[in-house]
């Protein structure tokens, strides 16, 4: 229940950040403010603000003798506003011909409107205030002028809300500004992540506890790696990315340089070498200060005095007693690390997850952004469950609680 409740939160977030007009009409910047109606239109499908779309265009006229610029609204009638009042209303019917048909059956004292079937349904005349109308914002007209729009369906701020929170439940993120499935998209890209990703955590993982436990067994050698892994961490990570691009990739040729393509497994090789790398030192400090903290504990003294070998003590005591920490670092870093490595797919030319964020950021995706958040955040909540399985596992003292 309270993963749900966070679930819940999360995208409530998201629906007012990228799909609500609180911070700017997400339809306008989806399309980055375009002013075409087949882009307008699409956007409002894509994002859920409309359930169908007809492209047949219509036009209208109106004639007024005071007001020469008037507000359109279909919320939900097709009506006329001057300055102070409603001019001219009809109630807007399902279909393109009765929306007309109203239209032309309806007079009024003090403005004429006439519309018809415009038959060019790709027609060049600006249509975009109009089409606006339809998704709950009022535009100005002007009399004596020829407009275009497309017919839609509105969808509530209410049932938009309701399916978006369907939608993500079930991992369907609608697609993205290029028309394509999110979910395929993720999977593909997520995937190429992971195979950077999953091998170099596991290669640190291993090569950060044993570095931490050779260096707590030799004090020359605990000197050694402090000083490698202050000395290393203090240069930028792009710094060792360049250098070992160029080392291995341009100089020895030992690498492949060439776009993303089968056999993919040898354009891996050198970005997990680079990752592991880099990674290995801070994960290293962490394992130390670990290590140093339960050696100094009563239970590590006891075994030692009782004459238990160091190799057993390592593996039989310290390592399920790390357990608890440790799973708590994974789970606070490893969803993160599902994303990949902005840096690496960049320079390496590698479609993954982190190149994704940026171009939805560019772009102005909200689509893609609300599924790889949302995304994040399940992979926070499960890894936070994993953790606390693993600790409990691991730590009678955890079990027992709630018991007394």
């Amino acid at each position: 229940m309270a993963a749900l409740a966070i679930i819940v939160g999360v995208h409530l977030v998201l629906f007012l950040a990228l799909q609500s007009p609180a911070f700017g009409d997400p339809i306008a910047r989806e399309t980055n403010f375009s002013k075409d109606r087949v882009q307008l239109i699409s956007a409002a499908q894509r994002l859920g603000y409309i359930s169908s779309s007809n492209f047949d265009c219509w036009s209208f006229t109106i004639s007024g003798s005071k007001e020469q610029n008037y507000k359109v609204s279909m919320q939900p009638n097709f009506e006329l506003r001057d300055q102070s009042a409603v001019v001219f209303s009809v109630d807007a019917p399902t279909t393109l011909g009765e929306l007309v048909a109203a239209i032309n059956s309806n007079g009024s004292d003090l403005v004429k409107v006439s519309a018809k079937l415009v038959e060019d349904k790709y027609s060049s005349t600006p249509c975009s205030n109009i089409a606006l109308a339809y998704l709950s914002n009022s535009v100005t007209v002007k009399d004596q002028e020829i407009y275009h729009a497309a017919t839609v369906e509105p969808v509530s701020t209410s049932m938009r809300f309701a399916n978006s929170f369907s939608d993500l439940l079930t991992f369907d993120f609608g697609d993205d500004h290029n028309s394509r499935p999110i979910t395929n998209t993720l999977w593909q890209r997520g995937l190429r992540s992971l195979g950077i990703a999953a091998p170099s955590f596991f290669l640190i993982f291993i090569g950060a506890y044993l570095m931490a436990v050779f260096a707590h067994s030799s004090k020359r050698a605990s000197r050694v790696l402090n000083l490698s892994a202050i000395a290393f961490m203090s240069l930028p990570a792009l710094l060792y990315i360049f250098v070992l691009r160029q080392t291995f990739v341009i100089n020895l040729e030992w690498a492949p340089l060439r776009p993303y393509s089968d056999p993919v497994i040898p354009l891996f090789i050198l970005p997990i070498l680079i990752t592991v790398f880099i990674g290995i030192w801070p994960e290293y400090l962490l394992m130390r200060s670990f290590i140093d903290q339960r050696m100094r504990q009563q239970f590590m003294q006891s075994a030692r005095a009782q004459g238990i070998s160091q190799r057993r003590i390592w593996w039989r005591h310290l390592l399920p007693n790390l357990a608890g920490p440790l799973s708590q670092h994974v789970a606070l870093n490893l969803p993160f690390l599902v994303l990949g490595s902005l840096l690496l797919e960049t320079i390496f030319n590698i479609p993954g997850l982190g190149i994704s964020i940026v171009d939805a950021i560019q772009n102005h995706d909200s689509n893609m952004l609300r599924a790889i958040t949302f995304l994040i955040a399940i992979a926070f909540l499960t890894m936070q469950a994993v953790a606390t399985m693993v600790a409990r596992y691991f730590d009678p003292r955890q079990r027992s609680e709630g018991k007394l």
